[in-house]
């Protein structure tokens, strides 16, 4: 019997909040389709699209971000899941995403980053400068 989607989104909950995607790889159909629609990006294929995600932890992990907070909204056809990355002193929204599952698959993932927050990030070495919110206790799983 195939996941279910609360399944799947658990699975992605989990691997999304260590920034990795390898417990939820095995969950997309091969013909797997992530976007980001706002930067025209189109990937397609399970291994294009696993490797596309597990790039972008490497790249988080190597900014110095750690995990991320992630919030799930189910619906019949998908999910929905919001992401808040931190790392030793900084916490900010990093994107929404919108996953469509079938039969247990996942066979889309419609992704859209908080640019801004993002680009505020990256463009100073600590958390005041970067504009972002620092962490606190409060928000800390």
């Amino acid at each position: 019997m195939p996941p279910t989607v609360s399944e799947v989104a658990e699975l992605v909950r989990d691997g999304l909040s260590a920034l990795d995607v390898t417990p939820f790889a095995g969950l997309f159909a091969a013909d797997a389709v992530y976007e980001v629609p706002f930067l025209g990006e189109r990937i397609e294929g399970r291994d294009a699209v696993v490797a596309t995600l597990a790039a972008g932890g490497v790249r988080a992990r190597s900014a110095g971000l750690t995990k991320a907070q992630v919030t799930t909204t189910l619906a019949e056809s998908g999910f929905v899941v919001e992401l808040v990355v931190s790392g030793p002193g900084v916490e900010f929204p990093s994107s929404v995403g919108i996953l469509t599952v079938a039969g247990g698959e996942i066979t889309s993932y419609r992704d859209y980053p908080d640019t801004s927050a993002a680009a505020k990030f990256g463009s100073s070495s600590s958390g005041s400068e970067r504009g972002v919110k620092p962490h606190s206790p409060q928000t800390a799983e």
